[in-house]
């Protein structure tokens, strides 16, 4: 039987970056095997935990294969996460998500207008439109961000 695992925590990040690399990957990446490292993933396992030069050897490697860097994202959610927090409920959960809707209408909007042939670059995105559109990913950011530290508190 699975583990229910903390959806914020090294372990379920773990996990989450051994379903994209396989054996040989992780094998030559940090010089461990894949099972090894799947040990690292159980929090109940108090004897062996994963050393950050390999965090940082599968990080590189994620970034690389898939354009995601999810140790960093963990320690950004750790991060932005209160430690005492009053209960939330199930409600708030789904306020949250339909903010996410919001903004991510508005992140379309701002790239559709960026690459308006009207825009101030025409059709290419000029580095300021790239801001604005930056600004609006952040946005959106913030708000999974919230969606994750209101799941962990549920």
């Amino acid at each position: 039987m699975s583990k229910t695992k903390e959806i914020i925590s090294i372990e379920h990040t773990l996990q989450e970056v051994l379903k994209n690399l396989s054996d040989q990957d992780i094998q030559e990446i940090t010089g461990k095997s894949k099972s090894y490292i799947y040990k690292c993933a159980d929090p109940d396992d108090h004897d062996r935990h994963i050393h950050f030069k390999d965090v940082v050897s599968l990080e590189h490697a994620m970034q690389r294969f898939y354009q995601k860097t999810p140790f960093s994202q963990f320690l950004k959610d750790s991060l932005n996460t209160p430690l005492t927090e009053k209960p939330r409920t199930e409600h708030e959960v789904l306020s949250e998500v339909m903010g996410i809707g919001g903004r991510v209408g508005d992140l379309n909007d701002s790239i559709l207008e960026s690459m308006d042939e009207k825009s101030s670059g025409g059709t290419k995105i000029v580095p300021s439109e790239k801001e604005q559109i930056y600004q609006v990913i952040q946005k959106i950011d913030d708000q999974l961000s919230k969606i994750k530290s209101v799941l962990k508190s549920v």
